[in-house]
């Protein structure tokens, strides 16, 4: 599993989700909980959350996301890669 800590956040990959069908998401290990959103270089959506994350600390996860986000992109494509 893909995992990378970026500003005391665990963000991951979880590739066993990583079909060729299915759009790139990336998980976070926050606080109280995990928290999941889809992924393109057109938005990032909320996609799940799991436990008690409080709307700050989801701007926090979001912003993360977004200063990452070609990064990210390019680290699904080379696993899904690997899955074919």
């Amino acid at each position: 599993m893909p995992t990378w800590k970026i500003k005391g956040y665990y963000c991951f990959f979880k590739v066993g989700d990583m079909s060729k069908y299915k759009k790139a998401h990336i998980h976070v290990e926050a606080s109280r909980g995990e928290i999941s959103f889809w992924i393109s270089e057109e938005e990032i959506k909320l996609k799940v959350i799991e436990g008690h994350i409080n709307p700050h600390e989801r701007g926090k996860i979001e912003r993360i996301i977004e200063e990452n986000l070609d990064f990210f992109l390019k680290e699904w494509e080379k696993e899904k890669a690997k899955k074919k």
